[in-house]
């Protein structure tokens, strides 16, 4: 019986300690990804992070109610940018840029609940400020998700306010 339970207990960390869901590795010190859980979170420094942004409203489901204190005491710097989905803005996106822009020697991580505000937030930085390849990060917004009327509308304008144009299927 005892061995049961530590193999299970064994089984509970090692499920804790992977890496959260819809993970996106945009380029060396860029990640999106969904909600982390707490101890993954516990373990942000040890994973080679400097900054956490969190996209998602506090509210949202599943977020971590103290997710900016538990990163804070490892002395990771953590930054909550709450994009409502159905209305993501203009200043939204602005701010995001100015706070990755600021964290240009940084390694950051991004998420929100699933990764759609974080693939798509992270999408439009790389190929507005950064020059990346539309089409590769196309890709990588894709393999999470096809955003939806709301948000595809959004990335169009956002990339024609910087003189972008990327057909977003």
């Amino acid at each position: 019986m005892r061995a049961i339970i530590l193999a299970l207990l064994a089984l509970a960390f090692t499920a804790s300690a992977q890496s959260p869901a819809n993970l996106v590795n945009w380029r060396p010190g860029l990640v999106s990804s969904a909600q982390p859980n707490a101890e993954w979170l516990a373990r942000v420094k040890e994973n080679k992070y400097d900054l956490v942004v969190n996209l998602a409203p506090p509210q949202s489901h599943g977020s971590l109610t103290n997710e900016g204190g538990i990163v804070g005491s490892k002395g990771v710097t953590y930054v909550n940018i709450p994009v409502d989905f159905s209305k993501p803005t203009a200043e939204d996106f602005r701010f995001f840029t100015e706070v990755l822009k600021a964290s240009r020697e940084r390694s950051v991580f991004v998420h929100c609940q699933v990764n759609m505000r974080g693939t798509a937030f992270t999408f439009l930085y790389r190929v507005i400020h950064e020059g990346a390849d539309a089409r590769e990060s196309i890709a990588k917004l894709q393999s999470v998700w096809n955003p939806d009327p709301v948000w595809k509308r959004f990335i169009e304008e956002t990339l024609a306010a910087h003189g972008k144009k990327v057909e977003i299927l």
